[in-house]
């Protein structure tokens, strides 16, 4: 069973005030995709929680550090990076350590966007960033029903898991 691996991630990012939004014109990209006309999120890098939470997925199946480690928030080197950038490191990793992917699913919580709008381009974006089928990802998204920061629009949030196995 040492071939099979399973990895947990999360993310949550807080949405931006709309004031400080008009100023600092930060967008929202959820697993790749810009999601216009929207909020962004207050991150060091473009804030794609669906990216960050499945990069912590992949990493954390093989043990390896995580995104907070790889990319500290306290650097200028990784001031705005591309999450797309992220993961296709994080999964080079993976690579190298004889792993594929298997399958990802990703649960994105938010009030707002709805997620349904723009699924399939997340999983065209996310397959297409990882080298593999879009079959190998799914994407939901849920509410909160109004509870917590998230029900109440403050802020979003993601759980991945992946199922990796050795090549």
């Amino acid at each position: 069973m040492n071939n099979i691996r399973i990895g947990c991630g999360y993310d949550i990012h807080k949405f931006l005030e709309v004031a400080l939004f008009e100023k600092a014109a930060k967008r929202l990209y959820l697993g790749g995709v810009l999601i216009e006309g929207h909020i962004g999120v207050a991150a060091h890098s473009d804030g794609d929680v669906v990216l960050h939470s499945l990069t912590d997925a992949l990493l954390g199946a093989l043990s390896l550090p995580d995104i907070g480690v790889l990319y500290p928030d306290n650097l200028k080197s990784t001031k705005g990076v591309s999450s797309i950038e992220i993961i296709k490191y994080a999964y080079k990793l993976v690579q190298e350590k004889g792993y594929a992917l298997g399958n990802a699913d990703i649960t994105i919580i938010t009030q707002t966007p709805k997620i349904s709008a723009y699924k399939e381009q997340m999983i065209n974006s996310v397959s297409a960033a990882l080298g593999v089928d879009k079959s190998c990802v799914n994407i939901k998204g849920k509410t909160k029903e109004g509870l917590d920061s998230v029900g109440k629009q403050k802020a979003i949030e993601c759980f991945s898991v992946c199922l990796i196995s050795q090549q």
